[in-house]
């Protein structure tokens, strides 16, 4: 069986291994080049250390160093930064943190052997059919024809819309700073989300002593850094952030203005009930886009990696039932992840709440 990744980012790159080790022919079409790709921190649940027991990668993972170190207590945090709740250590989430950038190195590595076109653009033409197969067309007109096509190409995929799958994007109704601190830097041993009055920020220290932070901040979409006429985006954290407790200030100031990521957080205006039509499935954001209010979509990409690595595992033959396949992944898939999306719906509602008493300075 031949089988097609568009996207090399987490749900991508985890798929291709994941499924190479299941013993099919992979390789990965990725739009971008091989440099580093943008990211900040991203936050690993136990789920998606199951995900890797089954995608054959759990050694490496669990050698992989992460953060919070042992012993961090988990806090929120009012805006003048007095604790308004301290977690006992049974309910602390059991969460590895890691720079984005050192996951995807590690499930680079895991995709050894696997083909990776970088800098290459590919679009669905034809999702196939029992017999048809499916076939994808690079920017320069060349064409390819697949068994099976696994299409993580992020929250704006193309291959959703190709598909007649998409329901359109929901503005939350805010954005989010997120940056990496330059070098080591003091958190008090405290890691957490600090809710304000529409507002929030967090802290978790990563494995080299660099702390990943984010600002989140109820806005109207589209209000960038420029279009406020400032300079930066880390000035318009500072900016959003100035009357907050001096610790989270100092992040963002010992954070290089380069490294400071911005963006207004969308998620599927409906969750999708199925995953595929005829020989491809949507992975990742692509399928199940959601806002980060409960740190699982990464972990959701993986558990769509883990859960196609296991449907073909003993199947990737060149007679394989690609279509029964691909409804068994949906019926597996689909409705956990709607779960999933709606509940960081939720969440995200309930943490952007107004709260006169949680402002700046009360």
């Amino acid at each position: 069986m031949r089988i097609a990744v568009i996207g090399g980012g987490i749900a991508g790159l985890a798929t291709a291994a994941g499924i190479a080790r299941a013993g099919a022919a992979v390789e990965v079409f990725e739009r971008s080049s091989r440099g580093a790709a943008p990211g900040a921190g991203i936050s690993l649940f136990p789920n998606s250390r199951a995900a890797m027991r089954t995608l054959g990668l759990l050694d490496g993972y669990d050698r992989r160093p992460h953060g919070p170190a042992p012993g961090t207590r988990t806090v929120m945090r009012r805006p003048n930064g007095k604790v308004a709740l301290a977690f006992p250590a049974w309910a602390r989430p059991k969460v590895r943190m890691f720079h984005r950038n050192d996951l995807r190195e590690f499930l680079l590595d895991s995709c050894r052997g696997v083909p990776i076109h970088w800098d290459t653009a590919v679009a669905l033409d034809d999702d196939g059919d029992t017999v048809r197969p499916a076939v994808l067309t690079t920017a320069d007109g060349r064409q390819s024809a697949w068994d099976l096509v696994v299409a993580a190409d992020g929250v704006r995929s193309a291959t959703r819309g190709f598909l007649s799958l998409d329901p359109g994007l929901r503005y939350a109704g805010y954005t989010a700073w997120r940056g990496v601190t330059r070098g080591p830097a003091d958190t008090g041993g405290m890691a957490g989300e600090d809710w304000g009055s529409r507002q929030r920020f967090g802290t978790v220290p990563l494995a080299d002593g660099r702390v990943y932070w984010f600002a989140v901040a109820s806005k109207q979409v589209g209000r960038t850094a420029a279009a406020e006429g400032l300079g930066s985006e880390k000035e318009a954290a500072e900016q959003e952030f100035a009357s907050w407790y001096p610790a989270a200030r100092a992040l963002i100031a010992g954070t290089d203005a380069a490294e400071v990521l911005r963006h207004d957080l969308y998620d599927l205006a409906r969750p999708l009930h199925v995953f595929h039509r005829g020989r491809v499935a949507l992975a990742g954001d692509a399928a199940h886009a959601m806002t980060p209010d409960l740190g699982q979509g990464a972990g959701c990409g993986l558990e769509d990696a883990a859960a196609l690595t296991s449907l073909l595992r003993g199947t990737a033959g060149p007679d394989a039932d690609v279509g029964g396949l691909l409804e068994r992944y949906s019926r597996r898939r689909a409705p956990k992840a709607a779960r999933l999306l709606r509940a960081s719906r939720l969440m995200g509602r309930l943490a952007q709440r107004e709260r006169k008493a949680w402002r700046p300075g009360s």
